[in-house]
C-alpha cells in the first residue's frame, strides 16, 4: 500500500539529509498570508514590531546553535526570506532549527502581547484568541555551489523592491496595454527616439552611451536592436525618462535592472501586439514608426 506524502515531505528533497554541511535558502509564510510583519514603502522594508522581534530571533539562531552560520536575511510583509548555513554535521537538522525558530517567535509574540495588553482571561486562553504568526512548515532549496547561493543572495536583497513593483500603474490606453508612467506620454521637454542600425560599430555605440548617460531627457525606442539594448542598460542606470515601445507581447514581470526606474516613475512600457510572443520584422517596423511619431521627428540612428 502507498501512503500519501505529507507536505513536509513534499517539500524537502527526496534522500537528502538535511543535517550535512551546506548552504539552503528558506522562505516562511505568515499564517494565511497575512501581512503581520510590516510594510514596502518606497521599496523599502518597514518591520513593526513582529516583524523585528522575527528579525531578532532568527539573528539569534547561531547563538543557540553552533554548527548554524547565517547568510542574507530579509523580513516581508507576510513573509520571510534567509540563508542558512550548516557548517558542520553532527548537529540538529534544518527542520528541527526552524521549528524551534518559529515557535520562539510565536511564544515571545504571545508573551508580549499579553504583558502590554490587560485581559481576565488566562494566558491559555488568550493564546486561542490571538492569530497564529506562521504558516505550518517551510519552503527550502539547496544552493549547490558560490553561483547559486549568490543568486539566491541577490534575490532576498532585491525582494522589497521587487514587492513594490506591484503598485506600479498597469492597464489600456489607445488600445495599447501599459506598465508605467503614462505622463511620460506629455512630456513637453527633450524627447529623442533612439533607432541604432545594426551595422553601428562599436566605437559609434560607445560614443551614444557616453552621451546618453547625461542625457535627462525621455529616450523612446524599441530597444531591439543590439547596439539599442547595450544603450539601453546605460539609460537604466541614468536618470533619463524612458519609453520602451515594444514589438511584441508585454512581458509577465519587470526584470530587476528595470527596478529603479520604475520606482523613480521615469519608466513606460508600451504595447500593441497583445498576442504576438515574438517580435516580426512587421512589428519592429511598425513600433519604429510609433517611436518616431511619439517622438514627433524622424529618429536619431546610427
Amino acid at each position: 500500500m502507498e501512503f500519501k506524502k505529507s507536505m513536509s515531505q513534499k517539500l524537502r528533497m527526496d534522500g537528502r539529509d538535511y543535517s550535512r554541511p551546506g548552504w539552503c535558502f528558506v522562505t516562511l509564510g505568515a499564517d494565511y498570508h497575512k501581512h503581520l510583519f510590516g510594510s514596502v514603502k518606497n521599496g523599502e522594508m518597514e518591520p513593526n514590531a513582529l516583524g523585528q522581534l522575527v528579525e531578532q530571533c532568527w539573528d539569534e539562531i547561531p547563538q543557540h546553535y553552533g554548527h548554524i552560520s547565517l547568510g542574507a536575511r530579509q523580513i516581508m510583509p507576510n513573509h520571510f526570506h534567509g540563508l542558512v548555513q550548516i557548517v558542520r554535521p553532527g548537529g540538529k537538522g534544518l527542520g528541527e532549527v526552524m521549528n524551534v525558530f518559529k515557535g520562539a517567535v510565536t511564544r515571545k509574540w504571545r508573551k508580549s502581547r499579553a504583558c502590554s495588553e490587560s485581559s481576565r482571561y488566562s494566558e491559555k486562553e488568550q493564546n486561542k484568541k490571538m492569530d497564529r504568526v506562521w504558516a505550518p512548515n517551510y519552503y527550502d532549496v539547496i544552493c549547490f555551489n558560490a553561483n547559486e547561493l549568490k543568486v539566491r543572495e541577490r534575490y532576498i536583497q532585491a525582494n522589497p523592491k521587487r514587492w513594490a513593483l506591484r503598485d506600479v500603474p498597469r492597464g489600456v490606453i489607445k488600445q495599447s496595454q501599459y506598465i508605467g508612467e503614462t505622463k511620460l506620454l506629455q512630456q513637453t521637454g527633450k524627447c529623442r527616439a533612439l533607432r541604432i542600425s545594426r551595422k553601428a560599430t562599436d566605437i559609434e555605440i560607445t560614443q551614444l552611451k557616453n552621451e546618453l548617460a547625461a542625457y535627462d531627457g525621455v529616450i523612446c525606442s524599441t530597444f531591439f536592436s543590439p547596439g539599442e539594448r547595450t544603450c539601453l542598460k546605460t539609460l537604466l542606470r541614468s536618470n533619463a525618462q524612458i519609453i520602451w515601445v515594444l514589438p511584441m507581447t508585454m512581458p509577465e514581470k519587470i526584470p530587476v535592472v528595470w527596478t529603479d526606474a520604475f520606482l523613480q516613475k521615469r519608466a513606460l512600457w508600451l504595447s500593441a501586439f497583445p498576442e504576438l510572443q515574438s517580435a516580426t520584422r512587421m512589428s519592429c517596423k511598425q513600433a519604429n514608426s510609433w517611436v518616431e511619431q511619439l517622438c514627433k521627428i524622424t529618429g536619431n540612428e546610427v
